[in-house]
């Protein structure tokens, strides 16, 4: 079964990109920088992910993208809603595993509040 994020799932315009890393609690991390944004007007729980050209060429770039995104689908419903949450990739997430990638997430999103307690 194939399951992507929903266009309402995902960051897709540059005003919601540039507003979630100007107002969003940035936090930094080995394999990445996170901005999120909680907001009531939002419509839930969006997710952006970027890639720039200095990560490699642009099959590293999407592999990295698809790493993020599957560790952002198995942790989503640990997420408090609704908000939006910014990913840039950093050059130490080139060769990482998923579960990696899956507890920096975590461990970012964790201090950020983003999480429902447990």
């Amino acid at each position: 079964m194939k399951r992507t994020l929903r266009k309402r799932e995902r960051l897709q315009h540059g005003t919601d990109f540039r507003r979630a890393r100007a107002e969003g609690r940035k936090l930094t991390g080995r394999l990445m920088l996170l901005n999120v944004l909680r907001a009531e007007d939002l419509p839930g729980r969006r997710l952006g992910v970027v890639t720039s050209r200095k990560l490699g060429c642009a099959v590293v770039r999407n592999r990295a993208r698809r790493i993020v995104r599957e560790a952002w689908r198995l942790i989503q419903e640990q997420l408090v809603n609704p908000g939006d949450v910014v990913v840039v990739v950093r050059r130490g997430m080139v060769g990482c595993s998923m579960q990696v990638v899956r507890d920096e997430l975590l461990r970012l999103l964790k201090a950020a509040g983003a999480l429902k307690e447990t």
